[in-house]
């Protein structure tokens, strides 16, 4: 009997580690994948640039808005004009096309597709954790198409989707330090 009541003893003190373990770890991360400094309240953004000839002319606004959005949604920063405690600022240098080598279907037939790729040079400043700050760094996505669909028909659902992913990466990169 004293054996069992000490065998209990130990079980409940290695459980009740186990949970604080578990608490603690939790509480290091946020749900919306945020981990900020507290101390940071806002955020500013320069208009980004596009040094593109092709794509929508709107690019660099669609990217900037769809990052506003991202901030909105998944932190409690507020937009200022300038002077943000994070800012981003960035620019377009790529948006391309590129052939991928045919392949064949069970029927003996090829296809070609078509690789659009978007790369955007984004810089980041935070005023209060200097340690995650980068500049210039690069973030390229890329979207699938079949060569022989109309790229103004597909092109506004690929630059959708790769939009999506590079908020995601700039995201993870910045705020989330991922």
């Amino acid at each position: 009997m004293n054996i069992t009541l000490n065998k209990n003893k130990h079980i409940n003190f290695l459980l009740s580690i186990l949970a604080g373990l578990i608490l603690q770890s939790c509480l290091m991360y946020t749900f919306s994948g945020s981990s900020l400094s507290k101390e940071a309240k806002t955020f500013s953004m320069q208009p980004f640039q596009s040094r593109v000839a092709l794509g929508p002319a709107n690019l660099s606004e669609q990217l900037a808005e769809k990052l506003r959005m991202e901030l909105a949604q998944k932190t409690k920063l507020k937009e200022v004009f300038s002077n943000g405690d994070i800012q981003f600022e960035g620019i377009i240098t790529e948006f391309k096309y590129t052939p991928i080598t045919p392949r064949s279907d069970d029927r003996g037939a090829t296809t070609s597709r078509e690789q659009l790729s978007i790369t955007v040079q984004v810089s980041y400043s935070n005023a209060y954790d200097k340690d995650f700050e980068f500049s210039k760094k690069q973030f390229t996505q890329t979207a699938d198409k079949d060569a022989s669909t109309s790229r103004d028909t597909e092109e506004p659902g690929l630059v959708e989707d790769i939009l999506k992913k590079l908020i995601k990466d700039i995201f993870n990169a910045s705020i989330a330090n991922w």
